[in-house]
């Protein structure tokens, strides 16, 4: 976990207007790094190799779009406004997680449903493998966000090897049905 002392990375941009879209996509890829607005235009993130090399990115970006971007390092904050923005992250990565576990858990029952109603065709069964994919995936980038050990980690984790194995458990029964079948 973050030290309230470390050093974090400011983002101060601005980008034109019109077209929205480009503001939207600014937006998206500062969420997508778990960047943590101070007020409008006003990014940070702790400062770490890969933070660095994220608002870079997002940086570069802006000025592609006709706009500024100044990346500040190594800044300090008051450690009282360290800890809320801290705090303002791993609340932001807890919902994250809570989305994931709703999530996971609606796969768990959809998997149930299933084994339990009918016979899955090919298709069926590698539409439920990418759905899964896809929870792993989510859930590994919410991690890679997580800079200050958020709650919901643990328990996502846990919810993830139950689809695993559940789903395992399923593919293993359909195939021997298969198999069995005249």
């Amino acid at each position: 976990m973050e030290t309230m002392s470390a050093s974090w990375l400011l983002l101060i941009y601005s980008v034109p207007r019109e077209p929205s879209r480009l503001r939207a996509s600014i937006w998206r890829d500062l969420k997508r790094v778990g960047a943590v607005y101070l007020r409008d235009g006003v990014a940070v993130l702790p400062a770490r190799p890969e933070t660095v090399a994220a608002l870079r990115a997002v940086a570069d970006q802006v000025e592609a779009f006709q706009g500024e971007a100044t990346l500040i390092e190594d800044a300090r904050l008051a450690p009282r406004r360290a800890e809320a923005l801290a705090e303002q992250s791993r609340a932001a990565r807890s919902a994250e997680y809570a989305e994931a576990a709703r999530e996971a858990e609606r796969f768990l029952a959809h998997v149930r449903r299933e084994a339990e109603h009918r016979e899955l065709t090919c298709a069926e069964l590698e539409e439920l493998e990418a759905d899964l994919t896809k929870l792993r995936r989510w859930v590994e980038q919410i991690r890679t966000r997580d800079y200050f050990g958020a709650d919901g980690s643990a328990e996502v984790a846990e919810l993830l090897a139950r689809c695993e194995a559940e789903l395992a458990e399923f593919l293993d029964e359909t195939y021997h049905q298969a198999e069995a079948a005249p």
